[in-house]
Parts: C-alpha cells; structure tokens; sequence
C-alpha cells in the first residue's frame, strides 16, 4: 500500500509541475534515495502511465495516461460543450475564467481560458483547491444538502489567507447566501488581492455538474464594482444551462 501512495504522489507532482518529472523531483518530492526513486519511476514507466524521453531524461505522460484522460473527457464532455462559452465569457469580462469540479472536499480545475486584462491570475488544469475557499468550492457545495457538507469537513477549515472561512457553520451560513443570490463569492479567501465569482450547473442526462468562475485581481475594477461581471456569469449560466437541460437555469 506505501509504494501505491508514493505512485500516486508522484504522478500528483507531475501534475503540478506542468507535466514532467525528474528522478531528483521525485527523490526530494518523496525524501527517498535516487535509487528507489528511479525504481518507482521505472514501475510507472512500465505499466505506461508515463514514459522518459530519451533527450531531457524527464518523464511524461504515458498512452496508458492519455487513455485514461480520453476516457475521463468523455464522461465530462460538458467540459469540452463549454469551451466556446468560456472563451466568450473571457472575452467579455477580461477576466480569466475557470472550469472545476467537486473531488470530495477540493475543487479540481479542469479548464481555464484567459481574458485580455494586461495582469492575469490563473491555476493551471489539474491543480486542486480547498472547496471551502475557492468559489467554485462554494458553487458546487451549495447544490449538497448541509447533512453531507458537514461529512466533507472535520473541525476547523484550513486557512490559506486571513479571509478565509474558519468553521463548517460559517461555511454553511454563507452557501445558505450562495443558493439564493444564484452565484457563490470568494473575496481573498483563496489568494490575497483575488476575488472571483462563481456558478455551478448540472448536466441533465448525466448529472454531471460543473463550476464556472471569474476571477480577478481587486485593483483590476477602481471603483471596486463587479456587477458587470456579476451580470455576465449568470447571463451564461442561464445560456449555457438551457444547453444542458439544467432546470435551475431554465425557470
């Protein structure tokens, strides 16, 4: 069982570092010698989920890996239905805007397009974020009932800035606001100087449901007013969600 959760970390930090590893990542990333490292790669490399190339020596994905990954998009093709609309939402707003999904008590990114704002704010796919800090975290926590929330979280919520939600209570007061305003809010409870606005929705015949965001910095609006923002996220839920079949953007 060890050796699988040091696989599983490794392929984790290759995730997170863009894709590709060395045998020293992995020896540090994991404190074992090079050798066991090397070995562990080795295995990985075998069952292809991932490959060396021969040039850099780093490891990559392997076909077993893109395998994987095309059967994962299939079950999520709303991810892919959405690329059009995220890409004109960016447009719109400026902002980057994200795609994630509920994975236990993290968010997983998924997508993210760009906007055209000169300073830009993103997390790469496959990057996870606490649920309870990221916005949509909130948007997607907030289709749960308050019974199953509380089963996600044990005792006191990490903090990753001083704004961030302390308790399960708190969180549960503030998803209570999120159903009925219709979006979830996240003002630097993930990233000091972030804030960033975000809508779940829910694909009918799988019952796939996503979280699309907007973020950006705060200096980025003077005079501190986001509702054109605000306007344009839930103009593309209600779009967006008509597409899918989702009943709480089509009433």
């Amino acid at each position: 069982m060890k050796s699988i959760e040091k696989a599983v970390s490794a392929l984790q930090l290759m995730v997170e570092s863009g894709g590709e590893l060395r045998v020293g990542d992995v020896s540090r990333h994991l404190k074992v010698n090079r050798s066991t490292a090397s070995r562990l790669l080795a295995s990985l490399a075998g069952g292809g989920l991932i490959e060396q190339d021969p040039l850099t020596q780093r490891y990559g994905a392997g076909i077993l890996a893109v395998q994987l990954a095309a059967g994962f998009h299939r079950k999520f093709d709303i991810v892919e239905q959405a690329q059009k609309e995220m890409e004109a939402l960016a447009r719109e707003t400026q902002h980057t805007v994200w795609l994630g999904v509920l994975s236990g008590a993290e968010v997983v990114v998924l997508k993210t397009v760009r906007g055209s704002q000169p300073i830009q704010f993103a997390v790469e796919p496959g990057h996870r974020l606490p649920a309870h800090a990221a916005a949509m975290g909130k948007a997607l926590l907030s289709l749960k009932p308050d019974a199953e929330i509380r089963g996600l979280f044990e005792g006191s919520l990490a903090a990753t800035t001083k704004q961030t939600l302390h308790s399960v209570d708190e969180l549960l007061r503030e998803l209570a606001l999120t159903r009925l305003r219709g979006y979830a809010i996240s003002n630097q409870e993930l990233f000091d100087g972030v804030k960033a606005i975000s809508i779940a929705l829910t694909e009918k015949h799988k019952g796939t449901s996503i979280a699309v965001s907007v973020s950006y910095p705060l200096f980025a609006l003077s005079d501190g007013n986001d509702q054109v923002i605000v306007d344009a996220l839930l103009a593309f839920g209600r779009h967006f969600g008509a597409r899918i079949g989702d009943a709480r953007w089509t009433r």
